[in-house]
């Protein structure tokens, strides 16, 4: 009777658990075999490169890491999603539901499960892979939280490595104002590829003209604000990488999107991922990155055709710090 009267707590405390699980993941979820296969995962040292991209919205992480594993020499390129949320509530939704048994463990297993996919894939489809990984978007909402900090600090240990890109803080407010309202618009898309040049002209149509409301105080107030809390939160993710101790490359979207760099020149920016990577390219120049790009630049090198009020602007901003972001 005693065996029995443990067995029964013990499945009333887990069945609900069990179908709670498999209705959020379904039957073939890791979550529920996790011990099987999710959980154990080790790293391949010889499969592909696992590395995590690491950049705020608007900052051009999705064709940085398309032109990567391009560049890479990848039989067939890879995809980093956005596992941490695409957005500020998802990003608190995804740190709010790891599960205990994953923990601080979560960003190495999944880089460690994503590079056994793909290996696996390999295998049959015979693509060589030797980039992969995932995104994460690191909102000051997120940042600070136990599994965030926790996460990083076993990426370290566990010898992982972190592309970190920022941009410009002046042009990803530009690139925010312009994809508003139309970042899922079958009419202007919030990517076009690189031979869609109707797509691209009607995101340059778009772009012309957007002005950045600086009329009164309030509004002056915000705009700097905006400006001064993403060179802030660049400052924060550096410091916080640097703190934990993570291996690290930083590499900037202007560097790697020069628009005004000649096509034999040496791509340094893009050579620096590279051999940060152990996946180094000799000889690499501008014109071989440019031919690999798969979706096209939508924007403007100079302040003065993307900003309407572009004068406005200019006279808020001068002398002031946040001078030195126009261009």
């Amino acid at each position: 009777m005693l065996i029995i009267t443990v067995l029964s707590i013990v499945l009333i405390h887990i069945i609900p658990k069990y179908f709670t699980i498999t209705k959020r993941y379904n039957r073939n979820s890791y979550y529920l075999h996790y011990k099987k296969k999710y959980d154990r995962c080790q790293f391949d040292p010889e499969g592909p490169v696992p590395a995590i991209l690491m950049a705020l919205g608007r900052s051009g992480s999705s064709v940085t890491w398309d032109t990567l594993s391009r560049l890479a020499g990848d039989g067939e390129p890879t995809i980093s999603h956005e596992v941490t949320g695409g957005n500020k509530e998802k990003s608190i939704a995804f740190f709010d539901q790891i599960e205990d048994h994953i923990n601080e463990r979560w960003a190495s297993l999944r880089l460690c499960n994503i590079q056994r996919y793909h290996r696996d894939k390999s295998k049959g489809n015979k693509n060589r892979y030797s980039l992969v990984g995932f995104q994460w978007k690191p909102y000051l909402a997120t940042f600070d939280h136990h599994y965030a900090v926790d996460g990083l600090r076993r990426v370290a240990d566990d010898g992982l490595k972190v592309i970190y890109l920022t941009r410009n803080p002046l042009d990803r407010y530009i690139s925010n104002q312009r994809h508003k309202g139309f970042i899922h618009s079958d009419e202007i898309p919030a990517h076009c590829d690189v031979n869609d040049i109707d797509c691209v002209e009607r995101h340059k149509k778009h772009s012309k003209g957007i002005t950045i409301n600086v009329k009164d105080e309030e509004r002056k107030h915000k705009f700097i604000a905006s400006l001064e809390n993403s060179l802030r939160a660049d400052v924060m993710i550096e410091d916080r990488l640097n703190d934990l101790n993570v291996t690290y490359v930083h590499v900037t979207y202007e560097k790697l999107f020069d628009g005004d760099a000649e096509a034999t020149d040496e791509a340094d920016e893009w050579k620096r991922i590279l051999t940060f990577l152990g996946l180094s390219k000799e000889g690499l120049t501008i014109g071989d990155a440019r031919a690999t790009f798969q979706l096209a630049s939508t924007s403007t090198n100079k302040h003065s055709l993307s900003i309407a009020n572009f004068e406005e602007v200019a006279s808020l901003l001068k002398d002031t710090k946040y001078e030195k972001l126009l261009h």
